[in-house]
C-alpha cells in the first residue's frame, strides 16, 4: 500500500515536471486587447453558468506586446478560471488594460485571498481547492516569468481582487 501510494506520487512529480518545463516561447507581435476579448469569448458560456458578468475595461487603441500568443492564451484562460472558481454566487470579471503601460488588470468579485495563503498561491503543488492540485498558477508563474512579465495576485479588500501582469515595454 505504501509502496503504491510512493509509486503513484512519483509518478505525479514526474508528470508536473512536464507540465512545468514549457517549450521556449515563440514570440511574435500581439494585441493584447484583440488576444484578452478572445478568452472572453471562449469563457463566456462557463461564466454565464456561475452568472458572472464579464466587463470589458480594454483601452480603445490596440497594445501591441511582444509574447507566445499560445502560451498567453493559457494565463489568461487560468487566470479567469481561478477568477470564476473564487466567486460565489453571481459577480464580475473586470478587465482593464492600460496602453503606456501596457498593462492588463484582471479584477474579480469572488471570496479573497487570505493573507496566510497569498506567500504560497504560486508555489507547484499548493492548492486552496478542495480537488486542486497546485499547478494552473504554478504555470502562470513559469509562462510569464519565461516571457519577461512581472506581475502580482492581491486582495484589494473583500470582493476586490486583481491579477495585474505588467508587459514589457519595448
Amino acid at each position: 500500500m505504501a509502496f503504491d501510494r510512493n509509486n503513484n506520487l512519483n509518478i505525479f512529480m514526474r508528470n508536473f515536471a512536464d507540465v512545468v518545463r514549457l517549450p521556449a516561447p515563440k514570440k511574435s507581435t500581439i494585441d493584447l486587447n484583440q488576444l484578452v476579448r478572445a478568452v472572453i469569448v471562449l469563457m463566456e458560456i462557463k461564466a454565464g453558468e456561475k452568472q458572472v458578468r464579464f466587463i470589458d475595461h480594454l483601452a480603445a487603441i490596440p497594445i501591441y506586446i511582444s509574447g507566445d500568443e499560445q502560451q498567453l492564451e493559457q494565463v489568461l484562460i487560468n487566470i479567469v478560471k481561478n477568477a470564476l472558481e473564487s466567486i460565489e454566487g453571481s459577480g464580475e470579471i473586470i478587465f482593464t488594460s492600460l496602453p503606456a503601460e501596457k498593462r492588463l488588470t484582471v479584477t474579480d468579485t469572488g471570496k479573497g485571498i487570505s493573507e496566510q495563503f497569498s506567500t504560497q498561491l504560486f508555489s507547484p503543488l499548493f492548492s486552496t481547492k478542495k480537488d486542486g492540485q497546485g499547478i494552473g498558477l504554478t504555470l502562470v508563474k513559469e509562462i510569464l516569468h519565461y516571457q519577461g512579465c512581472e506581475f502580482s495576485l492581491q486582495t484589494i479588500q473583500p470582493g476586490e481582487t486583481n491579477f495585474v501582469i505588467q508587459f514589457k515595454v519595448e
